[in-house]
């Protein structure tokens, strides 16, 4: 263990400083920090503090505390405020040790955590004076386990303009929409948050029909069997949220979808019957779909989904406001049938019956006709 006149000596070294100075600044003459550097001597108990401050090191660092009493010392700070910050939520006493925490360990994401929660949650502060204090949390918990957290209080408290460095940090595809149903009601924007909610709703169960009604075969493939029982039962869970003697609403896309994939599969099963029965099933729906103009609204008709409507030009996703989506499934779905996409239908492609479906399908777009 280095004396502690020689640990003087390297600090003050470090800091370019002559003994001369320290003097001046401790208090008293350069021959006692001489003194203290050669061993001859040792500062006054009352003046370690005050050359430690001055270091910007602990006492027990100036006095040489060993590794492991150090990490005792450090161990009992963090216990310390992890007691004091067991009560006391939302208050200013309880920010302010939040951040005395987050200060001294910034290694330790929970106590900013703990931050947020009373500036974003308890509105401990007022939002102009906390907005730079949550934005300097929220960048020092990106790259830790902590990273979610601070997504989730930027989409609550951050300005409108600035959420898109932190949508690129969002876990999967349908994280944004949820957050911002969660921003609406932070922000009491009730109509927004209804319309994210039902928004959110639909992409939800159109996530779980296309992904989880069947199971994976060996090698990771679509089991045909399990799916054709799935999708199955996707299309009678859909009719229990629509009038089944109309087909023109909200879930035409979404149906015209998983009747394709149905025929597929019972084709695969060796059910021409049932598969056809669901192909032409399809196709009926395209047609009306392409027989509208591209700006007629499709409407869910329940009040489940009320604020949800889309049109060839504006789908349901919640993730895109002006695109193609709905016109580009359709124009898939030619190609597919085609025979020009993914050879979907390639047990069947030869066969007059499907040929004939095929037909209306690619009658439906002239470019798409060749």
């Amino acid at each position: 263990m280095l004396p502690i006149g020689e640990r003087i000596r390297n600090l003050r070294r470090t800091r370019n400083e002559t003994q001369e100075g320290l003097s001046e600044i401790l208090g008293v003459s350069f021959q006692a920090v001489s003194r203290w550097e050669n061993g001859d001597a040792y500062p006054d108990i009352e003046l370690l503090p005050k050359i430690a401050a001055h270091f910007g090191v602990t006492t027990d660092i100036l006095l040489g505390a060993d590794e492991e009493t150090r990490n005792t010392e450090r161990e009992k700070r963090l216990e310390n405020y992890r007691t004091a910050l067991s009560t006391g939520d939302g208050t200013m006493e309880h920010f302010r040790t939040s951040m005395e925490a987050y200060r001294e360990f910034p290694d330790h994401p929970s106590f900013a955590v703990r931050a947020l929660y009373d500036l974003v949650i308890h509105k401990c502060m007022e939002r102009e004076q906390a907005l730079p204090i949550v934005r300097e949390l929220c960048e020092s918990l990106v790259g830790t386990d902590a990273q979610s957290e601070a997504v989730r209080f930027m989409y609550l408290f951050e300005d409108e303009d600035k959420l898109s460095r932190w949508e690129q940090l969002t876990a999967w595809q349908y994280t944004s929409p949820r957050l911002y149903e969660e921003r609406y009601d932070y922000r009491e924007e009730i109509d927004n948050c209804n319309r994210q909610r039902q928004k959110n709703l639909f992409a939800e169960l159109d996530y779980s029909f296309i992904h989880y009604f069947g199971k994976r075969a060996e090698g990771d493939r679509e089991d045909p069997a399990s799916w054709a029982t799935g999708l199955e039962c996707a299309l009678r869970i859909i009719d229990c949220l629509r009038d089944p003697s109309d087909d023109e609403d909200g879930w035409i896309s979404e149906r015209t979808y998983i009747l394709m994939r149905l025929a597929r599969y019972r084709f695969l099963l060796g059910n021409r019957t049932d598969g056809y029965d669901a192909l032409r099933k399809a196709v009926e729906l395209a047609e009306i779909v392409m027989s509208r103009p591209p700006e007629y609204v499709f409407s869910f008709h329940t009040s489940v989904l009320d604020l949800v409507n889309g049109s060839r030009l504006n789908d349901f996703d919640p993730l895109v406001s002006e695109s193609d989506t709905m016109t580009s499934c359709f124009y898939d779905m030619i190609a597919t049938i085609g025979g020009n996409g993914t050879g979907w239908f390639e047990v069947v492609k030869d066969e007059p019956e499907y040929q004939n479906i095929a037909a209306r399908i690619r009658a439906m777009n002239p470019v798409n006709a060749k």
